[in-house]
Parts: C-alpha cells; sequence; structure tokens
C-alpha cells in the first residue's frame, strides 16, 4: 500500500473514532468497522487489524457516554466515575497508538475530543502525565504571562518564583532530594498564597507538573510531643500525594521537634522516624506489635517543592531552623505591600467580578461607579492588602444579594453601586440601600453599656471598659489611612476577694469586645488549674491548648490563676503557663487572657514566669463592696427575685453589712453575702405570709432579715502557719 494511500486510510479511521454523532454509535458485536483495502490478502490481515483497533476505540467513546449518562443520575459519583473513565481510556488508547500507526498528534486529537464532549478538562482528572524534555524556557514563559493577569502589583516578584520553579528544570535534581526550597517573604494580604496556587495551575495546565494541588502544614496547630503522630500523619499524607508543591506556615510557633524533622526533610531529603510506623488504609499509624512487613521507618521530600512562607523574613527562618537550613534555600521571592497603583487595578478587577456575579447569580444589572471605587481605595485595611479588598466586596456582594431577595428585583433591574451621603449604597428604583456590613452592633454596644450602669459600684472598671471603645475605634481609622497603629495589649488581671464582680465583668468584657469588633466570637471560657493541667507527663500542653482554641476569637477567664504555680517543682504547672503564654503571643489579635484571683497570690504568679508581667499590663483591682453598696445590692437582687424591700428596712440592712465587711470581708463573700441574705429573708417571710393572708406576698420586711453576724475575723497568723508546714513538708521529703 502506497504511503498516501495509508494517510488516506488514517484519516478515515480517524473521522470513524472522531464522528460527533456519538448516538450512532452502538455497543457490543453490532457495531463493527468493516474495512476493505485491496485484494492482497497481508493488506486486509492488516486492516481487520486495525478496524478492530477503531472498534475497541469506538466502544469506548460509546461505552464512556453510556455511563455518563447513568452516572448523572447519581451527581455525588458522577465526577469521579468519569474521571477514572477517562484515565482508564488514556492508558487504552495509548497501548493502542502503538500497533496500529496513531502518533502522539493523534492520540491528543482523540483526547480532546472526548474532554469537548463531556465536559471534562485534564486538570479535572487531578494526576497527569509529565511530559518530559519541556521547552521550558517557553513554558515558563507563558507562565508568567498567565499569572501577571491573575496576581496585582508583584512584577518582581513573579520573576522571582518563575526562577524558582523553573530551576530544577535547568539544573536538575539530586536524587532523593526536594526539586527546590523556597522561601516566600511578604507582608499579609499581598498575594503569598495565591502565588503559589496560581504557579501550581498554570504548570499543571502546561503538565510540567503531576497535578494542581498545593498542600499546606499550618506548624502552629501541632503544639506538644503528644501531637507526634498527628504531624506525622499530615506530613506523610502530603509527602505521598499527587501534589509536587508543600507550603509551610506559622513555623514561627512551631513545636522544636517538628520543627527538626522539617528540617532534616531540607537537608536531608528525609526524616528518620524515632518509631516503628505502618500504614493502616493509607493512614501512617505508630506499630504496636513489633516487627512487621513493609514497616515505614522514614519519610521523603523527593520531588517536592518545599515553600516556605512568612512575613518576618530570613532572620524568622534561622530563628526557627538554623543556618544550615538557609544554605538549603535556593530562592527567595519577595512580595511588596500593596501600592495606591496596585489597590486601584485589584479594585477595577473585583468591580468587574461582581458585575458579572450579578448578572449571572442575581441576574440584576449592576454598574460599580467609580466615586465607590474610589473610596474603596481610600478605606480599605492597607495592612491587609488584598485580603482587606476582597473583603470589602465580599461585603458589598452579601449585601446586594439581600437586596435584591427582600424587594425580589425583577431580572435585568438596574442598580448602580455609589456612594450616599459618603456611604456606599446601591440604588435602584429610586431606593438606597447600605452595602457595608460594620463588625460592631451598636445594639449589643447599648445593652453591655446599660448592663455596666446597673452594676454598682466598681466606676473606674467601667471607665477602663468604655475606653478601650474609642481606642480600637482610632486604631481602625488610622489603619484605613496607611498610618501606624499603636496597639496596647488587652490582658488583664483581676486582683480582689470572692464576690467583689470578676466574673460579671469578665463577661461584659467578653460581649463588649464582640460588639467593637475586637473579638471575632465574644464566648468567655471559664476555667481552672483542675482544666488546664494534667495529671500525667506530655499531656499538659495539650489539654491547655485544647482549652486555648475553644477560647479563641473570645475570652479565657483564669480564676485563681496563681494555683497554676505551685513553685519550681511543679513542672506540670510550668508547662502550662508557657503553653497560655505562647498561646498569647501567637493569637494576640483574637484572644483575651484574664487572670483572676487574690492580690497577694497573684503577686507572687506573676514571678513565675519572666513573661507573664509583660504580657499582663493591665491590673485591675476590685474593691471589698461597702455596706451602702450592698444594700444596693440587695435592693437589685429582691427585684430581679419579684420583691422590694421595705424602706424601714433598708436602714438596718446597710448597719448589718458595714458589720460584717468590716470584720471579715473575703469570707463573708461580698456580692454574695446580699445575695444570700436576700435569699434568706425570702424563705422566712414565705412562713409569714402563709400565716398571715393580708400581709402583702412581694414586700421583704425588716422582720424577715437576719441580722446575726456569723463570719469570723481574719486570721493574722494563717499565712505563717501555712509556710511552716510547707517547711516542714519540704524537710520531710
Amino acid at each position: 500500500m502506497s504511503d498516501r494511500r495509508k494517510d488516506e486510510e488514517k484519516e478515515r479511521l480517524m473521522k470513524e473514532i472522531l464522528n460527533k454523532d456519538r448516538s450512532k454509535i452502538e455497543t457490543g458485536s453490532d457495531a463493527k468497522v468493516t474495512l476493505s483495502l485491496g485484494s492482497d490478502g497481508q493488506e486486509d490481515r492488516r486492516a481487520d487489524r486495525t478496524a478492530e483497533a477503531v472498534n475497541q476505540m469506538a466502544g469506548m467513546i460509546s461505552s464512556a457516554g453510556k455511563a455518563t449518562s447513568d452516572l448523572l443520575k447519581n451527581a455525588d459519583r458522577s465526577f469521579d466515575e468519569l474521571r477514572k473513565l477517562l484515565t482508564n481510556q488514556q492508558k487504552d488508547l495509548e497501548n493502542l497508538s502503538r500497533d496500529n500507526g496513531f502518533n502522539q498528534a493523534d492520540m491528543e486529537r482523540v483526547q480532546k475530543e472526548i474532554e469537548a464532549d463531556y465536559g471534562l478538562t485534564p486538570a479535572e482528572t487531578k494526576a497527569q502525565t509529565v511530559i518530559k524534555n519541556l521547552d521550558t524556557a517557553k513554558v515558563f514563559e507563558e507562565v508568567y504571562q498567565e499569572m501577571d493577569k491573575e496576581i496585582v502589583g508583584q512584577n518582581e516578584a513573579l520573576k522571582q518564583i518563575g526562577i524558582a520553579f523553573r530551576r530544577p528544570f535547568v539544573m536538575g535534581t539530586e536524587e532523593g532530594k526536594p526539586k527546590n526550597v523556597i522561601l516566600v517573604t511578604g507582608p499579609k494580604g499581598s498575594g503569598r498564597h495565591a502565588m503559589i496556587t496560581e504557579m501550581a495551575r498554570s504548570l499543571f495546565k502546561h503538565r510540567a507538573i503531576a497535578s494542581d494541588d498545593v498542600y499546606t502544614i499550618d506548624m502552629s496547630l501541632y503544639q506538644s510531643g503528644a501531637q507526634e503522630q498527628i504531624f506525622l500523619q499530615d506530613l506523610y499524607k502530603d509527602l505521598s500525594g499527587h501534589g509536587e508543591i508543600i507550603c509551610f506556615e506559622n513555623f514561627e510557633t512551631g513545636f522544636p521537634s517538628f520543627l527538626r524533622m522539617v528540617d532534616s526533610l531540607v537537608c536531608d531529603g528525609k526524616v528518620i522516624l524515632s518509631k516503628r510506623y505502618v500504614l493502616n488504609k493509607g493512614v501512617l499509624v505508630e506499630n504496636q506489635t513489633g516487627l512487621v512487613k513493609d514497616a515505614v521507618d522514614s519519610l521523603s521530600a523527593a520531588g517536592k517543592y518545599l515553600v516556605f512562607i512568612t512575613t518576618k523574613g530570613t532572620k524568622a527562618v534561622q530563628d526557627a531552623f538554623g543556618a544550615n537550613f538557609l544554605y538549603h534555600v535556593l530562592d527567595m521571592v519577595t512580595l511588596t505591600a500593596f501600592t495606591e497603583e496596585d489597590a486601584r487595578e485589584f479594585t477595577d478587577r473585583e468591580s468587574s467580578s461582581l458585575e458579572e456575579k450579578a448578572v449571572t447569580n442575581l441576574k440584576i444589572s449592576v454598574s460599580v461607579r467609580q466615586d465607590l471605587k474610589d473610596w474603596v481605595v481610600q478605606n480599605y485595611d492597607k495592612t491587609l492588602g488584598a485580603d482587606a479588598l476582597s473583603g470589602l466586596f465580599n461585603d458589598f456582594y452579601i449585601s446586594l444579594s439581600q437586596a435584591a431577595l427582600v424587594d425580589n428585583l425583577p431580572a435585568g433591574t438596574p442598580v448602580a453601586m455609589t456612594l450616599s451621603e459618603g456611604v456606599p449604597a446601591a440604588v435602584y428604583n429610586g431606593k438606597s440601600v447600605t452595602l457595608t456590613r460594620s463588625k460592631t452592633s451598636a445594639e449589643e454596644i447599648e445593652a453591655v453599656n446599660r448592663e455596666l450602669d446597673e452594676i454598682v459600684g466598681l466606676e473606674t472598671i467601667k471607665e477602663y471598659i468604655r475606653s478601650l471603645q474609642n481606642h480600637i475605634r482610632m486604631q481602625e481609622i488610622r489603619k484605613a489611612q496607611g498610618m501606624k497603629t499603636s496597639e496596647i495589649s488587652k490582658h488583664m488581671i483581676f486582683t480582689g476577694n470572692p464576690g467583689t464582680g470578676k466574673t460579671t465583668i469578665a463577661r461584659l468584657i467578653s460581649r463588649y469586645m464582640k460588639a467593637i469588633g475586637a473579638l471575632s466570637q465574644g464566648q468567655l471560657v471559664e476555667v481552672t488549674r483542675a482544666d488546664l493541667v494534667a495529671q500525667y507527663v506530655g499531656q499538659t500542653a495539650p489539654l491547655t491548648m485544647s482549652v486555648i482554641k475553644s477560647a479563641l476569637g473570645g475570652v479565657l477567664f483564669i480564676d485563681e490563676a496563681y494555683s497554676l504555680y505551685r513553685g519550681k517543682d511543679d513542672s506540670f504547672g510550668l508547662e502550662c503557663i508557657d503553653t497560655i503564654v505562647k498561646a498569647m503571643e501567637d493569637n494576640r489579635d483574637n484572644l483575651i487572657v484574664i487572670l483572676a484571683g487574690y492580690e497577694k497570690e497573684m503577686a507572687g504568679f506573676l514571678e513565675s514566669n519572666s513573661g507573664l508581667k509583660s504580657r499582663f499590663p493591665n491590673l485591675i483591682h476590685f474593691p471589698d463592696y461597702t455596706g451602702e453598696e450592698l444594700r444596693k445590692i440587695a435592693v437589685i437582687q429582691a427585684k430581679s427575685k419579684g420583691y422590694t424591700i421595705a424602706e424601714d428596712a433598708l436602714p438596718a440592712l446597710e448597719e448589718y453589712f458595714n458589720k460584717v465587711q468590716s470584720i471579715n470581708a473575703a469570707e463573708a463573700g461580698n456580692g454574695r453575702l446580699a445575695r444570700n441574705v436576700v435569699e434568706d429573708a425570702i424563705l422566712k417571710q414565705s412562713g409569714r405570709v402563709v400565716k398571715d393572708p393580708s400581709a402583702k406576698i412581694d414586700e421583704l420586711q425588716q422582720k424577715d432579715f437576719d441580722f446575726t453576724v456569723k463570719v469570723k475575723p481574719a486570721d493574722e497568723f494563717a499565712d505563717l502557719r501555712e509556710f511552716n508546714e510547707m517547711l516542714k513538708g519540704q524537710a520531710g521529703s
């Protein structure tokens, strides 16, 4: 057969395979393609083999189409199964091509037709075969052009990251070692994570890497040796995955032993495990039964890009890992803060995106006016860069969606997003709707202020709480204008006797901080030593961290905090304190810690850790209540229970409270004393009213109160005796 005849026949076969009318291709033995290329028997046999290949291909394509129809009935499984079909199909087609004269270009034509017919792209199959001998200069130039369209204002960083990812293609890689170790630095909101994600997507598109997955390991999540297995499981999962890029963040606060493991991955390409592990259903677990087959004794970083992301530069890296680590970092990518020009470009992109979403999802015609764009550029949080800009437009879209739902806007309704009286607003049908979503709650602030007003005494403390709002508002204004902010530590120490209102004020502070936007959640988590300190080695830090995590976004209130420290030999207590101090530093923007206890004991507690004093500059003392204040509290307590106190009983009540407080306020209980006195009076009044039906059932009279002094004077020598007992105990041990 002539070459021309062969080319003509191959083209005919391609038309058979790529026939667009898939409904005419049947499955089974009835769908045979018959070929006759001439009278020569050898050519006929060759034609039969080729026809058989065509039938196999057509059958696979038809089967995929039938499978698609069936699988669409089960939306949860359809895409996974289609990906499997395409992957298997790709292998079968490649095998057939070797025997029937189809080259790579022919096979790519078939693959593209299948992808077009079934709506799938190579990216959706996740793992793919990497093309060898890439023209990396051409590929990375195209990658740069693609990323430049997505990443704003980072031209130099884009060049740096292109070099970093191209490096192993040019200089090769050492067997068993990472492809490259890259340090990415830059301020918050500069696009560090977005740049890595776009690089993965673009390289995957050009088949330079096997997957567009980017794995991230947050080192701050692993804070004690007890979490070793969890850390190794997460690390193994990422090292063994299809993705070639692993990002490490928050390593500045990582646990030392886990940082050493990461250091070994960078410097040696692997980490030797101190225990024997095995795989159980794909999960790395510690082996408890001795020697086993296929044990995992090391983890390898071969073939991976290890990327370290920070806001603090090389010093943070050296402090965490050491100088040898930096020697193995071959590329540093430095991103810069947004300029005003960058912010305007990003704002234009976000505006276009919002307009498109509004048409697609809300079915309304939105136009973002220039005055709103200017407002965004002037008022976004400059310290957060792109994240702040994206957050503003997300708020705009949520508010716009709410307006469309509430007013049931018809399709095509024109909506102008502009400024109305200096505030972002959506204007439509003669109506103006505010678009901003404030983090502050005026209603909650007012409610908390009312409760503060109702609290008896504590005027200095109430003024301090209210002053926080003005300070936080001022810092937000300074941020919006790109000025430096003066953050103050909001952690506090409350000292005072029981019943002086410490827990009540802590609860109001948590609500107040959420209302003014200083905390994201506003919950109060109240704990003591028993909730933080474990009984066995290695358990205290995880227990303390679990409590801290439950308090993130709110206030952690530790009552009798001095009990955490029981001397230099109390290793468990010291471990707890160290964990708290570190967590305060790591979560300074979203956690307030309040320590409470007696004044003298708290003074000694602050000496247990050198970092405590500096982290708790706000020392607030809660004085004992006076007799007058306790009388007012008693009136409030009675009112809350549906009673009033007779006027002639109030002087006697105040005199009684003064007497008790002068003897021993700590033992009396302060506010608890007032509550107990009222509750006892209610019980006594019940008996009196039962006997005298004409009596007022909601009034507490002087005869209902018991003015017997039950407290004893404070023992002036109690502390001395306690000290002597402690000395005896040490001598005995």
